[in-house]
């Protein structure tokens, strides 16, 4: 099976897979997604007819990872069971999934000598059964990384947001703020509001990421936000002033697995030390933009 210099993302399908599949084009590369749910029509209508190779492919089956990764330059291991409190009620899902799916694609990319193995983490500041599934894979990628063979190295993501991102089943920040600010109801806040956010679109998170891993990425994970930080309530009153709803905002109770008003800022100076000057989109016009997605989508759905 060759696939010389060839990119393999797997969860390419998915929000941010998809932010690095978009990179990986337009960089020339020849990208294969593979997904338990792989859609070719949905591929080609995100990326263009023809411009990657579609296969299916269930990280839950050991074998099938051995089998898929041979041969490529490179991987991107992007799949995975999101969730705050969605996924504390369902905790086995997310060990599965979460740390024993990435095992299965951390084997199989050691025992194939796969040159370069990038897997995401995330700020592991909570105690949530999210956060310690994705902290444990973190520490087995550093486990597989040490037998050698492969070259594996992760960047602990901060908030994303863009055009694209699902409103559900899992809460994520601005499409449940836009959700309720088009209706003109009022937003949802966990806790005061107080809590410090790094926003970081998912352009931005798949430019950097493939640039990352192409400067020969970093075993100890580095943070990719913008290392600005924004309240929620600032980002609540941005989403409320582009709906034009006057409805305002409501507080509730922090959710379980969550600390109230932490302060979530991204360290950016160790992914500047490897890439030089970083780059991102302004946020106000990306922000518009994003919104401006969620309108036009909630208008067809409301259409149909």
């Amino acid at each position: 099976m060759g696939h010389a210099k060839q990119s393999l993302v797997i969860g390419g399908q998915g929000f941010l897979g998809a932010a690095i599949v978009r990179h990986l084009i337009a960089k020339g590369k020849p990208v294969t997604i593979a997904d338990k749910y792989a859609d070719s029509a949905k591929c080609h209508a995100l990326f263009g007819d023809g411009a990657v190779t579609v296969v299916q492919a269930d990280i839950m089956d050991a074998q099938a990872m051995l089998d898929l990764t041979e041969g490529y330059d490179t991987v991107y291991h992007i799949a995975g069971k999101l969730g705050t409190t969605e996924l504390d009620d369902d905790v086995m899902a997310g060990i599965q999934i979460n740390v024993i799916g990435a095992v299965n694609v951390f084997a199989a990319c050691v025992q194939n000598c796969v040159p370069n193995l990038f897997y995401p983490s995330k700020p592991n500041v909570w105690l949530n059964t999210y956060t310690i599934t994705k902290f444990a894979s973190e520490q087995f990628a550093k486990l597989y990384a040490s037998k050698g063979g492969s070259n594996i190295s992760s960047l602990r993501y901060f908030n994303a947001y863009g055009p694209g991102q699902a409103t559900g089943p899992v809460r994520k920040i601005i499409p449940s703020f836009a959700e309720r600010a088009s209706k003109g109801m009022p937003i949802e806040i966990f806790g005061s509001g107080e809590q410090i956010v790094d926003m970081i679109h998912s352009d931005d998170i798949g430019r950097l990421t493939v640039d990352f891993v192409e400067a020969g990425g970093s075993l100890e994970p580095m943070d990719l936000g913008r290392g600005i930080g924004l309240s929620v309530n600032e980002i609540a009153a941005a989403v409320n002033a582009y709906f034009s709803n006057g409805a305002g905002v409501i507080h509730l109770p922090m959710r379980r697995g969550e600390t109230p008003e932490t302060r979530l800022i991204a360290d950016m100076q160790p992914l500047k030390a490897l890439l030089g000057d970083l780059r991102f989109l302004d946020w106000t016009a990306s922000l518009h933009d994003t919104l401006g997605w969620y309108s036009r989508a909630f208008a067809q759905l409301q259409a149909a």
